[in-house]
């Protein structure tokens, strides 16, 4: 089967974010698929980006092919920036779906949602089968973020979500909760499948050498609670500066930020106002870097701002503790909660409360032989179902469903049986609105 992977934010290990449509790109290959990915140059090394001019670029990455869109995105842009580089995006998307030879199915995920018009349009005028893969609900999120004002807007976007959704041949998302708001929106008529994100145990380990890294930032014998990844208004980040004050008066303890992000000169001004020299803050790092830093750290830190819709999130950081054997503290509830605790591997607290949030830190912080119990359980969970062998597997047994129908002798292989749920419609929970 051929397959035209639409991510436009995709990102190989050598990069600083997650490698989810990576993985899943070189998972398909692996079962018999030829894969074409489709992405812009934003998250791409430099060095992987293909050689070339003008806007379309074609190469292969890892061994996959690639047509490689010169459209810059950083999140640092204003709002009408970004929004101008979705637009661009969905625009080249569309151009090539419908000029470029037929795939056998599309597979595009969003965010943004703008992805998922290239795979619409190449259904309604080519009649190509495609995937939607849901990592955050848009408009729900923009909108609940206070982003998205207009009502006109959210309302157009509803129609092409809604549009998007009846069209699609598969659904997927990425954790349960987001599972059943999709079933709730589309009345149940179409299965959702669950693909969570899931660890890569090979590069994150406990067993990494982090030493050079606590020397290098003069970290030796600290305990490290460490944070990485972006830092915007929807990441949380004042509730890991409200620890790192509460907790000042331990010389031991130390909390660092690694990235970058809209708010990091505000969250900068505010540690050096309130003299939290307890804080360190960090460019991001190349996945190796940093997965030696989660090696060396004690306790990973988990926030999202106070707002209920954001404890659906499925941050890839939340995954890389895990398999880095660190315990989690989270200042919110949801799914990942659930998770820490039937596994006892983390702590969490309520969105809006603070002193739970600090004083799960200070357990962890303060008791080593909680540190170390937890974090055997978050490797022993990463090793076993969280593993990305175990969490495709119902990813491709619904591709190889859906290969098996279609014309031709191509087929994706013979995946194996599901270990994740498919959510069939589903009355919502009160918590789910």
């Amino acid at each position: 089967m051929r397959i035209l992977y639409i991510h436009q934010y995709f990102a190989t290990p050598r990069g600083h974010t997650g490698t989810r449509s990576h993985a899943q790109a070189l998972a398909m290959r692996a079962a018999g698929s030829d894969v074409t990915v489709l992405t812009c140059s934003a998250q791409l090394r430099p060095e992987e980006v293909p050689a070339g001019h003008g806007v379309v670029r074609r190469g292969r990455i890892d061994g996959l092919d690639c047509i490689v869109l010169e459209i810059p995105y950083d999140q640092r842009m204003s709002y009408l920036r970004r929004i101008g580089s979705f637009l661009r995006f969905m625009v080249w998307s569309c151009r090539i779906v419908l000029t470029d030879p037929r795939p056998d199915l599309v597979y595009a995920t969003s965010t943004p949602l703008t992805v998922g018009v290239a795979a619409l349009l190449g259904k309604l005028l080519r009649g190509i089968p495609y995937a939607f893969e849901v990592r955050d609900l848009w408009p729900d999120v923009p909108a609940a973020l206070g982003i998205l004002t207009n009502a006109w807007t959210v309302r157009l976007l509803r129609a092409a979500e809604a549009a998007i959704y009846r069209h699609a041949r598969l659904l997927v998302a990425v954790n349960e909760d987001v599972a059943r708001a999709m079933s709730r929106k589309i009345g149940g008529r179409k299965r959702v499948v669950v693909v969570p994100n899931a660890c890569d145990a090979r590069m994150f380990r406990p067993d990494r050498d982090g030493a050079g890294f606590r020397r290098r930032w003069n970290l030796e014998g600290k305990v490290l609670c460490i944070h990485p990844g972006a830092m915007g208004m929807v990441n949380g980040l004042d509730g890991i500066l409200d620890a790192a004050a509460a907790l000042r008066d331990e010389p031991d303890v130390r909390f660092l930020l690694i990235g970058q992000g809209k708010e990091r000169p505000r969250l900068e001004w505010r540690a050096a106002d309130e003299g939290l020299s307890n804080v360190l803050f960090i460019d991001p790092l190349p996945k190796h870097e940093l997965a030696d830093a989660m090696a060396t750290a004690d306790v990973g830190l988990m926030t999202v701002a106070a707002i209920p819709i954001l404890e659906w999130n499925c941050a890839n950081k939340f995954f890389d503790y895990l398999a880095s054997g660190l315990p989690v503290v989270l200042n919110y509830r949801g799914w990942q909660a659930k998770l820490l605790a039937d596994n006892e591997c983390g702590l969490s607290a309520e969105q809006t409360d603070t002193e739970g949030f600090i004083e799960a830190v200070r357990r962890l912080v303060r008791g080593p032989a909680l540190r170390k119990k937890m974090g055997a359980n978050a490797r022993r969970l990463a090793e076993g179902a969280l593993n990305r062998q175990a969490v495709v597997r119902p990813l491709l047994a619904a591709l190889g469903e859906i290969a098996s129908s279609l014309a031709g002798p191509a087929t994706i292989g013979r995946p194996a049986p599901p270990t994740a749920p498919s959510w069939p419609a589903s009355p919502a929970r009160p918590s789910d609105s």
